[in-house]
């Protein structure tokens, strides 16, 4: 079973990110941490039989937590859940807030991965999409994350103002120097988002939907040139450095969400080959989540934003949906009866399984829509 917790917090709020976030300062982390913990104590009494088998710490910004608040979550999981021993500890940092001490700090509480988000080495595209760290300080700050982790991820985005064939190029190069995995996203324009309120009137202009697609592809090319393998439409990584946790969130195991907006799925069958389940988010609110969290008696009795049972169609269009995301694809068999044909060119078949093309990972979305 994979573990989240979700760190809500930040000091400014990016102009493209729509994820549930806040800029209340750290007076509004003591008590949001021991709501996530009582949460997570809720969590070890329902799912206790079950190994946790990875662990991400994700946000928000988990790197604004001090050391203290460091020990207190991370120590706090590691005693709640009797079968706590997970293959990879990934926790999510930015370059501006995070330090020597705290790296050393989630290492020593059993964190072997980091993700940074560094998304450009521009400059200019950085303070435009509101970001707080440097091009440099995005660098210096990679290279001192591996002198405490075995293993180093980090994002680039691409889409941006003033991207280029180039540039994306240089930049996918630049940092897989220094990470073995790297998440190459398009950028999207969520409603609601300044990025997207900018780009309507005018204020920003930004790559076409083909131009970003292209400028993605040229990321991924460099990426390749340098020895990391694509194994998820987004994600590319040297040997042995793929990302666990991701991984089983498009194999469709068991996860439990800890924290506000966090989502859930269990009670998955392993008997079932479609694994049948419940999925559930929670509330996206600081006090309706810790008074939730509080007032519940059992994990099952938390108040939810949102509660699925995913059965029959529903779970088997997931698995396909998921699982050609990734370069291992799916078993053949679940294509049967679904319009294969008019997309065959977009797709490849080896010992009883199909994935994706080259090509069918640039048009995946056109590809989802014939199948499913």
């Amino acid at each position: 079973m994979e573990l989240y917790a979700h760190i809500p917090f930040c000091k400014a709020r990016c102009a493209y990110c729509d994820f549930f976030s806040t800029t209340e300062g750290s007076s509004a982390r003591k008590p949001y941490l021991s709501a996530l913990i009582r949460e997570a104590g809720l969590a070890a009494a329902a799912f206790g039989d079950r190994r946790i088998d990875t662990v991400y710490i994700g946000g928000g910004t988990p790197s604004l937590l001090e050391t203290d608040e460091i020990a207190l979550l991370a120590g706090s999981l590691a005693r709640l859940f009797p079968r706590f021993s997970p293959r990879e500890f990934t926790v999510e940092c930015n370059p501006e807030s995070v330090t020597a001490e705290k790296f050393a700090a989630w290492r020593e509480h059993g964190a072997d991965r980091i993700s940074m988000g560094i998304q450009t080495l521009s400059d200019g595209c950085l303070k435009a999409i509101g970001r707080l760290h440097t091009a440099a300080e995005g660098l210096e700050k990679l290279a001192l994350a591996g002198k405490f982790f075995p293993r180093v991820s980090c994002d680039i985005i691409v889409g941006l103002p003033t991207d280029s064939v180039r540039s994306v190029r240089e930049e996918a190069k630049r940092v897989s120097e220094l990470a073995g995995h790297v998440s190459v996203y398009q950028l999207t324009l969520a409603e609601g988002t300044r990025l997207a309120a900018d780009a309507e009137a005018g204020r920003i202009t930004l790559p076409s939907d083909d131009e970003t697609a292209d400028l993605a592809e040229a990321a991924a090319d460099a990426l390749e040139e340098e020895g990391l393998s694509r194994y998820e439409v987004s994600n590319f990584a040297r040997r042995g450095e793929e990302s666990l946790h991701n991984l089983g969130y498009w194999t469709r195991e068991e996860y439990i969400g800890l924290g506000a907006s966090a989502h859930s799925f269990f009670g998955a069958s392993a008997e079932s080959a479609r694994r049948d389940g419940t999925r559930v988010s929670n509330v996206s609110d600081l006090a309706g989540y810790a008074k939730g969290v509080n007032d519940a008696e059992s994990f099952f009795e938390l108040p939810r934003a949102s509660r699925e049972r995913v059965t029959g169609k529903d779970a088997e269009d997931e698995e396909i949906m998921l699982g050609l995301r990734t370069s291992r694809g799916i078993a053949a068999e679940l294509l049967s009866g679904r319009d294969a044909a008019s997309v065959r060119d977009f797709l490849e078949y080896e010992r009883g399984r199909v994935r994706l093309t080259r090509r069918g990972f640039a048009v995946m979305n056109s590809v989802l829509t014939r199948l499913l």
